[in-house]
């Protein structure tokens, strides 16, 4: 863990994050499937992409989701749709922002041309396109994981990203009891084992 004098002079969190809902339809299968990422740092496992809204410069949500979306999986977002506006108490690599620790999230659905997802390295291990149903047993695991009681460093990477448990939960993507949730939620609230030092936070 960094040390308090070291702490003092990190960039806190903005506390703003922005989120990006991506589909498509197979077309071997008909069936819509979500673009999903492996994040290189905290927290751990699996998520849609996402980012801090106000961090290097950009002048809006929207101008962060055109950049979040190229930098995390080398799309071109060419249109997107607000879906909803909420603050959690979800706390990143960074230090929590002040005076309320967490994230308001602005999440969109996006569209692009393009199909082919090419992952950041060293941002991600990796991204995916996964079914709904796919999409589901990750949160079940994170789901199962959270109800343990194990701490939050312990998550297995193969689950979908506790903050993400409650955001597809509200886009109604995947479904999980009010139980669940406050359950998850202790996963997302939990300070990461070591705050982020330098580069992208």
């Amino acid at each position: 863990m960094s040390t308090d004098t070291t702490t003092k002079t990190m960039k806190r969190c903005c506390g703003t994050s922005v989120g990006g809902r991506l589909t498509r339809t197979d077309p071997a299968t008909g069936l819509i499937q979500f673009a999903i990422l492996g994040r290189g740092w905290w927290p751990p496992a699996w998520g849609l992409f996402a980012g801090h809204a106000r961090d290097h410069g950009q002048p809006d949500f929207k101008a962060a989701v055109v950049a979040e979306g190229s930098e995390e999986l080398g799309i071109r977002v060419t249109g997107m749709r607000e879906l909803f506006t909420v603050h959690l108490p979800n706390l990143c690599a960074s230090l929590p922002h002040e005076p309320t620790p967490g994230h308001l999230w602005t999440v969109f659905d996006i569209e692009t041309p393009d199909t082919v997802l090419t992952p950041a390295p060293g941002e991600t291990t990796g991204a995916e396109w996964v079914t709904q149903e796919e999409l589901q047993r990750l949160a079940e695991v994170t789901i199962t994981f959270a109800h343990s009681g194990r701490p939050a460093q312990e998550q297995p990477r193969l689950s979908l990203e506790a903050v993400w448990v409650e955001l597809l939960a509200r886009t109604g993507d995947i479904t999980v009891s009010d139980t669940d949730r406050a359950a998850v939620a202790r996963l997302y609230t939990t300070t990461p084992p070591e705050y982020w030092l330098g580069g992208r936070p």
